[in-house]
């Protein structure tokens, strides 16, 4: 992560910075991106840069933090549902604005795609939380680590199907499953291979 000194830069400074650095990484990749030639980009010294930076490692884990944290902003806080019917709408409209979000950020999309990064554990507890509290999930030892590798599984797959037209679909399907949830509780058939 990002050395002291770069958190202290003005927002707008540490974004261009990252702007720079992520589509370089996008297009190059990770290891082919040169650090040399994004700090120039970046209009910042070596100097400068190993002031922010340990490396290009380094740079490249604060790239994926921030993609990150941009596709978290896009979902939103978890906010508790009024029923079974409302959970599954707000993760299939929440997996809807996700998607559009990497297709119209390409960068963020390879970035993710490359870095295997989410962030989203906070937000995957209060969705577990939630689904418990309305009785879709009966509280077991791992349900929550076992939702969260669900979700990377998913994750994985829609990062490399960015034109998939339901998206959630899957991801609905497989927590309903690993859930437990009652045919009369899951959400409706995705029309898709699952």
């Amino acid at each position: 992560m990002p050395l002291p000194r770069f958190d202290r830069l003005p927002a707008g400074s540490r974004a261009a910075i990252l702007a720079v650095a992520r589509a370089h990484f996008a297009r190059d990749g990770k290891d082919a991106a040169s650090f040399n030639q994004i700090i120039a980009d970046a209009r910042i010294s070596k100097t400068s840069a190993y002031h922010y930076f340990d490396g290009k490692d380094d740079l490249w884990s604060a790239v994926v933090a921030d993609a990150s944290a941009r596709a978290l902003r896009v979902l939103g806080p978890w906010r508790p549902a009024e029923s079974a019917d409302d959970l599954w709408e707000r993760l299939r409209s929440g997996s809807a604005r996700l998607s559009a979000h990497l297709r119209d950020h390409p960068d963020d999309r390879a970035v993710l795609a490359a870095g295997g990064g989410s962030g989203s554990d906070g937000w995957i507890a209060d969705l577990v939380a939630d689904a418990t509290r309305i009785g879709l999930v009966d509280v077991v030892p791992g349900i929550e680590a076992a939702t969260a590798g669900v979700f990377a599984a998913v994750d994985r797959w829609a990062l490399d199907h960015p034109d998939e037209p339901d998206p959630a679909g899957p991801l609905l399907v497989l927590l309903a499953r690993l859930w437990g949830v009652p045919e009369t509780r899951r959400p409706p058939k995705h029309s898709g291979a699952f």
